[in-house]
């Protein structure tokens, strides 16, 4: 039976998850030869037991203050710990298995993708004892998948361009051949010439190649928008002294200095103290999207990067400022 709560699936309960405590050694030697985190919370004990390997995963050193479920909680992305509690207060309710999804952020900053499986220890009588939770680290298959969504994205993007452009090709010719559409000379001459507004300029500052590369792919789908890259914050700073960027987008991390620093250095070209400027960043914890808001940033685009939002907010700028 699946459970209908968001976020995660339920399975009825067997008699295979009854496990005795004579078995729980060798289940650890198992968990330890697989590469999975193991961790048993006793409810009578209300303490949390980790396998080698969990310290591991989560990041924290088996050595020290003991491991309780209040400092493992602690570790789970802010935006996801909701989905857990409703996971584990289900399976109170309900003996069964839980599979669910969620991140953690490790003491040293780095974010995982975990995929973990939950269940119940009961004894002859039916009461849960504990609660097991087995968890994997998909973080290399999460980037995969999204790395997938977002080329399928582009292609998308890539098709609707080149079909737009050949009905718009199409269009003028038809236009130029047929007489009925051509403008009488004198009307054809009363007719206002607008100087052409010059493309939006991008200046994106990013060290990753690969990340070079695919913002300039995509922002090539664009005939309104001109970019400019550079590897790190020199570099950058050089581009934007002699271009004037309309629209600047920073790395969080550079090789020789950090994206909040390199705008506040930014700030300093005259003609740029009021330039939007766009963080885009692997950091996805709140309080670095918290500091960039404080520095003086726009927006803050998390790796791998949305390029609808992206284009959404282009859109935005590029109604608020004047391209002459």
């Amino acid at each position: 039976m699946n459970d209908d709560t968001s976020g995660f699936s339920q399975t009825a309960s067997g008699p295979e998850f009854g496990l005795a405590q004579s078995q729980r050694k060798m289940q650890q030697q198992l968990m330890e030869s697989t590469g999975v985190a193991h961790s048993v919370f006793n409810f009578k004990t209300q303490q949390l037991m980790w396998n080698t390997r969990a310290y591991q995963l989560f990041g924290v050193s088996p050595v020290g203050a003991a491991m309780t479920l209040e400092l493992a909680m602690g570790l789970i992305y802010p935006d996801d710990l909701e989905g857990v509690v409703k996971a584990r207060d289900q399976l109170r309710q309900t003996a069964g298995t839980i599979e669910l999804d969620y991140r953690v952020i490790r003491p040293d900053g780095g974010l995982l993708d975990i995929h973990s499986l939950l269940y119940t220890e009961n004894d002859s009588q039916g009461r849960q004892l504990a609660c097991v939770e087995l968890s994997l680290d998909v973080t290399d298959r999460k980037r995969i998948e999204s790395a997938l969504i977002q080329s399928a994205r582009l292609c998308m993007v890539l098709d609707k361009v080149s079909t737009d452009g050949y009905w718009e090709q199409a269009n003028a010719t038809q236009q130029d051949s047929d007489p009925a559409q051509t403008l009488p000379a004198p009307l054809a001459e009363t007719r206002p010439v607008h100087a052409p507004h010059r493309k939006m300029r991008v200046l994106y500052v990013e060290d990753n190649m690969y990340n070079l590369m695919l913002f300039d792919d995509v922002m090539r789908t664009r005939d309104d928008v001109e970019v400019r890259m550079a590897q790190n914050g020199a570099q950058g700073y050089e581009v934007a002294t002699s271009w004037r960027p309309d629209v600047l987008v920073l790395d969080g991390r550079l090789p020789d200095t950090h994206g909040i620093d390199l705008l506040h250095r930014m700030r300093e070209i005259p003609g740029m103290q009021a330039t939007p400027a766009f963080m885009c960043s692997a950091d996805t914890m709140p309080e670095h999207k918290i500091l960039a808001e404080q520095a003086g940033f726009s927006g803050y685009w998390t790796k791998p990067v949305d390029f609808d939002k992206v284009f959404d907010e282009l859109d935005q700028v590029a109604g608020s400022i004047t391209l002459d």
